[in-house]
Parts: C-alpha cells; sequence; structure tokens
C-alpha cells in the first residue's frame, strides 16, 4: 500500500502486477508440486534403525520355533556359475542375475534418457553400492546373511526370453530355502512378484528392497521429486521423501493396498494381492545424480517392502501415466500427486488431454488451444475491467482536485481522514469499482500455478515437442551461441507483454511509475527463463491473445461518464 491513500487507485496496476511476480517467485521458491512432507502417524512412523525384534505387528506373524518339516535339513539347492536372464516385452527389457537373484537393469523401451538411450530405472553405481534391486533384507537395512552373493538356480529356458515368461530363481543351503518368482504378461507395465524365505522349515519374515536409486536420475532436479509412498486407508496416500529419512530409517506399517517408489515421471508400484500388514521402510542415500557436467552427490530415496507370511505382490513399474494407473486401481492415480493445485491443476490437464486425443496431437499446439479458450471465457471480465479502468481515467481530474485540497497534510492529522472520505464517495457516486482493473491478471494467477503443476508432472509432456522445442517439460535450449543457449520463448514473451502492456489503458501515473512499469516485461522474462517450454508456450500465448483482445476492446465504443466539475457544466452521457 503507497503512503498516500489517494495514490493507491493511480497504482493499482503496479501493485499487482509486483504482486503477481513476488507471488511467483515465492510460489517456485517454497512450493514442490508434491507439497511438503506429510507427518506420520504416531503409532507408525519409527525414525530410526529398527532390529527385527522390534516390528511387533509383522514379526508376531512369524513362527519363532521350528516346524516338524524343520527338523529335516533342506537340500543344498545353488547354481554353479553365475547367469544372466534377459525377458524382453513391448514395454520394458529386465536383466536378471543369478547372483543373489536381482534386477541388473530394468529399461523401459518407449522413454530415453538425456544421452538418447532407452531409458534404465536401475542407478548402476548406486545399486553396487547399495544394492541391485530385489535384493531381500530384515527390518532395519540389514541384509538377509549370504543371500546377496548366493548363486541361485535359475528355472528351465534360455538366457533371452519374451513377454508372459516366468523367471524362478530357487536357492537352498541346508537351513534356509529361498525362491523368487518373476511372472511377466503379454503387454502393459504390470508382473507378478512372489518371495518366500523360510529357516529349519518356518517362513522368515523379508522385504524386498530398491535400495540403490530409482528412476530418471540425471533428469535435473530429480532428487526433489524422489519419494516413498503408500496408500493409507484412513489418510489417503502419504509420502516419505529422501528429506524426511536423512535422520534415520522410517518404518510405516498398516494393510497397505498399495506402495511403491517414484521420482517425477516413473514408480514402482507393489499392489498386495489381499488385505494383510504391510511393512514399509523408507531410507536415504547418496548417488551420483549423471546430470551432466554435475559430479556432486545427491540424496535419493530407496524403499524395502514386505509383508509377514511372504510376498505375493502385483508390481507396475513404468511411467505415471494417470491412465494407465487409474485402470489398476483408482487410487493409484493419486500417485500423480498435484498436490494443493488439483483443483484446478486435474481439469486443465484433461483439457489437454481431450484437445490432444480429439483435435490435434501434439502437446505443444494443444497448450495453444486450451489457453486460447481459457482467455475468450475470461474476455467478459476482462471487458467488466477494461470499462472500469477507463472510468478511472475519466475521474482523474477530481481525484487530483481531491489530492490538492489535502496537499501537505500528514498522514497522522485528522483532517488526512477526509481525503480518503471523498474518495471513496467520488467513486461511489460513479459506481467506480478501484481494484476492477486488477481482477483479470490475478484470475489468470491461478491458471500459471495450474499449468506449472501440470508441465511439471504428467509423464505426457516428457519428450513432446513442438516447433523448435525438444521436450516441453524442459527449458528451451534449441539455439546456442558462444556455448551459451538462448531462450527465445522468454525473450518472444518479453516482446509480447510489453506489446500488451503499451495497448493497455491506466490511469495517469507519475514518470517513475511508469519507468517501473516498463520493467515488468523483462522481470517476467528473468522469471521464466529457466521454466518448461510448455509453460512458457502458455504464457507467451496468453500474451498474444490478451493484446487481440485489447485492441478489440480499444475500439469497442466507451462510455463517457456525466462528470461534475466545480465551475463547469455537467458533459452530457454517450454511449
Amino acid at each position: 500500500m503507497p503512503d498516500n491513500e489517494e495514490q493507491f487507485v493511480q497504482r493499482r496496476l503496479l501493485v499487482a502486477s509486483l504482486l503477481s511476480a513476488v507471488a511467483m517467485m515465492g510460489y517456485f521458491y517454497f512450493y514442490q508440486p508434491q507439497g511438503a512432507p506429510l507427518a506420520q502417524p504416531a503409532e507408525q512412523a519409527v525414525e530410526a534403525p529398527v532390529e527385527p525384534a522390534e516390528t511387533p505387528q509383522i514379526a508376531a506373524a512369524v513362527p519363532q520355533a521350528a516346524t516338524a518339516a524343520g527338523d529335516q535339513a533342506a537340500a543344498s539347492v545353488q547354481a554353479e556359475a553365475e547367469r544372466e536372464i534377459v525377458v524382453e516385452t513391448d514395454q520394458f527389457e529386465v536383466t536378471f542375475s543369478n547372483r543373489g537373484a536381482v534386477v541388473k537393469k530394468w529399461v523401459l523401451k518407449d522413454y530415453k534418457d538425456v544421452r538418447g538411450e532407452p531409458l534404465n530405472l536401475v542407478h548402476q553405481a548406486g545399486a553396487e553400492e547399495h544394492g541391485y534391486p530385489f535384493r531381500l533384507q530384515l527390518s532395519g537395512g540389514e541384509a538377509l546373511p549370504g543371500l546377496d552373493d548366493a548363486l541361485y538356480q535359475v528355472n528351465a529356458g534360455p538366457d533371452r526370453r519374451t513377454r508372459d515368461a516366468v523367471v524362478e530363481f530357487k536357492y537352498a543351503d541346508g537351513v534356509r530355502e529361498v525362491r523368487k518368482t518373476f511372472r511377466f504378461r503379454r503387454e502393459g507395465y504390470e508382473l507378478d512378484v512372489e518371495t518366500e524365505v523360510t529357516e529349519n522349515g518356518a517362513p522368515r519374515m523379508h522385504l524386498i528392497a530398491w535400495a540403490g536409486g530409482f528412476g530418471d536420475t540425471a533428469h535435473l532436479g530429480d532428487q526433489t521429486y524422489s519419494s516413498v509412498f503408500y496408500w493409507d486407508p484412513a489418510e489417503g496416500l502419504e509420502r516419505n521423501s529422501a528429506g524426511d529419512a536423512e535422520d534415520g530409517r522410517i518404518t510405516n506399517q498398516g494393510e497397505y493396498p498399495f506402495a511403491g517408489i517414484d521420482d517425477l515421471f516413473f514408480t514402482a508400484a507393489f499392489r498386495a494381492k489381499e488385505a494383510q500388514p504391510v511393512q514399509v521402510e523408507t531410507a536415504a542415500i547418496e548417488i551420483d545424480p549423471l546430470v551432466p557436467d554435475r559430479d556432486d552427490l545427491e540424496i535419493f530415496a530407496s524403499t524395502a517392502i514386505g509383508s509377514s507370511t511372504g510376498n505375493q505382490f502385483e508390481l507396475y513399474v513404468g511411467p505415471k501415466s494417470m491412465n494407465d494407473l487409474r485402470t489398476l486401481d483408482t487410487r493409484m492415480a493419486e500417485i500423480v500427486d498435484f498436490g494443493w493445485t488439483s483443483f484446478i491443476a486435474e481439469p486443465l490437464f484433461l483439457m489437454l488431454l481431450w484437445t490432444h486425443a480429439n483435435v490435434v496431437a501434439n502437446w505443444g499446439w494443444s497448450i495453444v488451444l486450451v489457453t486460447i479458450v481459457i482467455n475468450i471465457a475470461l474476455f467478459p471480465l476482462k471487458w467488466k475491467g477494461n470499462k472500469s479502468t477507463k472510468r478511472m481515467q475519466q475521474l482523474q481530474p477530481l481525484i487530483k482536485q481531491i489530492n490538492e485540497k489535502y496537499k501537505g497534510l500528514k498522514m497522522s492529522d485528522p483532517k488526512k481522514q477526509g481525503q480518503q472520505e471523498e474518495t471513496m464517495a467520488l467513486y461511489k457516486k460513479y459506481k467506480v469499482n478501484p481494484v476492477g482493473g486488477c481482477f483479470p491478471m490475478l484470475l489468470q494467477l491461478p491458471f500459471f500455478y495450474g499449468f506449472y503443476t501440470v508441465l511439471t508432472l504428467v509423464i505426457e509432456m516428457r519428450g513432446a515437442e513442438w516447433l523448435f522445442v525438444g521436450d516441453l517439460s524442459q527449458p528451451e535450449n534449441w539455439l546456442i551461441l558462444g556455448g551459451t543457449s538462448i531462450h527465445v520463448l522468454p525473450l518472444a514473451m518479453m516482446g509480447a507483454q510489453f506489446w500488451m502492456q503499451t495497448l493497455t489503458p491506466m490511469p495517469s501515473v507519475d514518470q517513475a511509475q511508469a519507468r517501473m512499469m516498463k520493467f515488468m516485461p523483462l522481470m517476467m522474462g528473468v522469471i521464466f527463463w529457466g521454466f518448461q517450454s510448455g509453460l512458457v508456450i502458455y504464457w507467451l500465448t496468453m500474451n498474444l491473445v490478451g493484446v487481440g483482445q485489447q485492441v478489440i476492446l480499444n475500439k469497442m465504443p466507451g462510455e463517457e461518464l456525466e462528470i461534475e466539475m466545480p465551475g463547469r457544466k455537467p458533459k452530457g452521457k454517450k454511449k
């Protein structure tokens, strides 16, 4: 609010613009689309290493004494040499090793990494240090002794298998018997996973770990979105981020229908085949994020998931596609977490989906068309705001007279109250809303935040091309001059915003305020310089549509108020 009350009206557009820019910067500084870390229920969360004996709900379900069958030593079942088995489906290619019966690679064939190669969801260096996916471990992170290096026997079949293959690993050392089974399907990203461990014939509770880093770790900022999730029937989708687990391993227990690990665009979700207690552990690990030109280690989440009586899960490993996840379980669509902006982000995404499916099969042009539709829908509000601004222009002589009348008075002077009363009475007499011109501008902010969330989180934008843009989910980088990436879209956006600014009527302002207004396009360009290309396309389109709408508004016949100036006869009212 300016120091003088009478200057509020003159400066309202400037203040609204500055507040909008500050709100955007604050939003992107504090807000992460997945939301703030959720507090864990006191009876579930454990933020320190947990020994097997300290997990009463699940450990109690494991018999403590050997059964009669356990009195007979199990026959030794081991392989003589290390062997790799590759299973290829239409969606992925998975490489197993019988040493530990683990996954060495999980490659998604339809998605590329920063090098343009099929994306491997297993971080190789992280897995070598922390363990490969599907290693078996106890509560608290300790591996089952000797099993990581054990050579499992593999069921009969070739080293390379396709589609609905079954890969079964077995190991026995005379005391323990271990079995892992992976049943693949003809299509889709889902498969069945079963693990079983017995010791002297008694079931041994254990967890399936994905501990060495998950997802597209070369994606800039992927660390921010690395988390472990589970569905609590009472609370909905809960998350533990890597940052939550930096102070110690987090253990959650309950009858969770599904749980898993994810990053910005991909997930590995374990669905329990029946209602039973499930234990989910979250740990924080340091790995090289594989981001080009960056060598610093970053903190990522790892997880281990299991139930009390052996593990039987349906496993989804693939993109966080709302349609695919909703097909498996309507609740799983919430793995795509729009956070507090879901009230606007999800409808926007559905509009984009419909436009892409029915109008134009390109996500960039879909953004353009949806933006045009939104601005057409908001045009009546912009028209009313424009009328309010023009009315304010006509009242400037009277407002100036009021300001002159009280010029020189301090804000603490009781007479100063009369200035405000006269100004408000003037607005009331001529039916002018002093903030009417600001409302259309502020109304754009929810759509901006919604588009930001959608273009940040939805897998459909990853790798989507538009004209010279190679990836709508990343900043534009097609034009390189002298080793520096020149972002053409933000420059075009600044030009369009300045053009619209010159066309938009506003009450008279002093020269200092006018100069500040000219800096607004530059400020917005700085803010948008590193944003996703899709978001810049939205804002550029909005400015270009705004230019066209403002040209129409400026040509529309205005309303001339019948203003009563002291010492002057009132003007006639014209339409």
